[in-house]
């Protein structure tokens, strides 16, 4: 690599690249660009973790990288590296994404509040406006940002000791398994709520290094797939992962309904990344309005259920979506009137990305293998913001537990409506009429999350 892609991780401040974020962002800003070019939207941050305060030092150092963000554009390297490692995107997309320049004095209000027992301690407010094809790119670098400064000023006693080699061992936990688990397949996708981006850099080089031992003692299979994060990716030779978040059907389902907003949503994004030479992966998020509503849409088109043969699990029980997601593939595969030999042949995929660890994932991977599915695994913040206390390795440096969701799109509220019993996102009334028009029961208003 060349230019923007050398830069040592010891040097870095953030932000530096367009590129430090999610592939997913990417993917979606191409489709949002094809078949939403003007839609005005409003994105919110949530502080999962409301009793982890930010310091008015914290926020002001936040703020001001915040605002730094106006600096970034794809250089000639970055597109360069991009066009190879990503060749379902367009010569347009990647002469728009070349021509984005963010404006957060004018798309970003940020405030910090204090509390009432000390003014220098607080909370901090985000809301995000604009031109979708542009401010799409904002949550991954906030969130970053965000974690990057609460860290630095706020919760100070922790250190990046031991850190290259805790990820090389994870690697290798996930690598070589005991008998009769074979070698897991897995990304890491810990972007948005890492450390600092220096954590994620020595995150994936440690993977690395347990990935070079694996295969010099014969490892055989995919084992670390990618990582999420596209400018480490295209740093470290690694495939960049990812495709699709809640972002795209929540926006879907806020625009034309929510009956059947799955379906369209894989419709829609079929038509920017079509099947052929240097086509896209197909892997469909599933629990944006429950599992249940996903398994209707997906089976209501046979030919384009056979298309996507990896869904991604993000909440609720996953032995219990592994289980449907193999009964509907079996559905289509005979609708479709598939010899068990052309069943046979076709590789069916769970992703898991919901809070993993080694062992979760270890069992995840056991329970895919008795059923029957395949498996990989998204890991995130288990590798990049995994810190014991420098004061006491005991205790755990917690991390933060925050989200940037999409709120609103051409003033329509947007929600999303988790497989995790009784938790949603947005406004509590449109969290009813979603429920009522895709015939799920109403769950408890309390349990509602930013």
């Amino acid at each position: 690599m060349t230019g923007n892609l050398d830069i040592p991780a010891d040097e870095v401040e953030i932000p530096f690249s367009i590129l430090d974020t999610d592939l997913y962002k990417l993917t979606m800003q191409n489709a949002v660009l094809r078949f939403f070019p003007n839609a005005q939207v409003v994105i919110r941050f949530t502080n999962r973790s409301p009793h982890m305060l930010f310091s008015k030092d914290s926020f002001d150092w936040i703020h001001s990288h915040v605002d730094r963000l106006s600096s970034l554009k794809l250089t000639s390297d970055e597109r360069e590296a991009l066009a190879k490692a990503c060749p379902y995107f367009s010569d347009a997309y990647l002469d728009f994404l070349a021509g984005v320049r963010l404006n957060p004095k004018e798309q970003v209000e940020m405030t910090f509040h204090p509390t009432s027992e000390r003014a220098d301690m607080g909370e901090i407010q985000c809301v995000i406006k604009g031109l979708w094809k542009e401010v799409i790119l904002y949550e991954v670098p906030i969130m970053s940002i965000l974690s990057e400064g609460y860290f630095k000023f706020v919760d100070t006693d922790w250190t990046y000791d031991g850190q290259l080699d805790q990820a090389k061992q994870k690697g290798l936990a996930l690598l070589k398994p005991a008998a009769p688990l074979k070698a897991l397949a897995y990304s890491e996708f810990g972007t948005r709520r890492r450390r600092s981006f220096k954590a994620q850099d020595i995150v994936v080089r440690g993977l690395l290094e347990a990935q070079k031992e694996w295969r010099a003692e014969g490892g055989v299979g995919v084992g670390l797939a990618g990582t999420s994060n596209v400018y480490l990716a295209l740093k470290y030779g690694l495939m960049p992962a990812g495709t699709i978040a809640h972002e795209w059907i929540m926006a879907l389902g806020a625009t034309f309904g929510y009956k059947g907003a799955n379906g369209r949503a894989m419709d829609m994004w079929e038509e920017v990344y079509p099947r052929g030479a240097n086509e896209a992966p197909l892997t469909m998020l599933t629990d944006t309005y429950t599992a249940h509503a996903f398994f209707l849409d997906f089976k209501s088109d046979i030919p384009r259920a056979l298309r996507w043969t990896t869904l991604r699990q993000d909440s609720g029980d996953p032995f219990a979506f592994v289980n449907a997601a193999k009964k509907a593939w079996g559905e289509v595969e005979d609708l479709a009137g598939l010899s068990e030999e052309e069943k046979g042949k076709r590789v069916k995929r769970v992703i898991f990305s919901d809070g993993l660890d080694v062992e979760r994932a270890l069992k995840l991977q056991k329970g895919c293998d008795e059923i029957g599915i395949g498996a990989s695994f998204g890991i995130g913040t288990f590798l990049t913001n995994d810190f014991r206390k420098a004061s006491d390795q005991i205790q755990v440096s917690k991390p933060l537990n925050i989200v940037i969701k999409l709120n609103q799109i051409d003033g329509k509220n947007c929600v999303k409506l988790s497989d995790d019993k009784g938790k949603f996102t947005g406004n509590v009334e449109e969290v009813k009429r979603a429920q009522e028009e895709l015939g799920l029961p109403h769950e408890h208003e309390e349990k509602q999350r930013g």
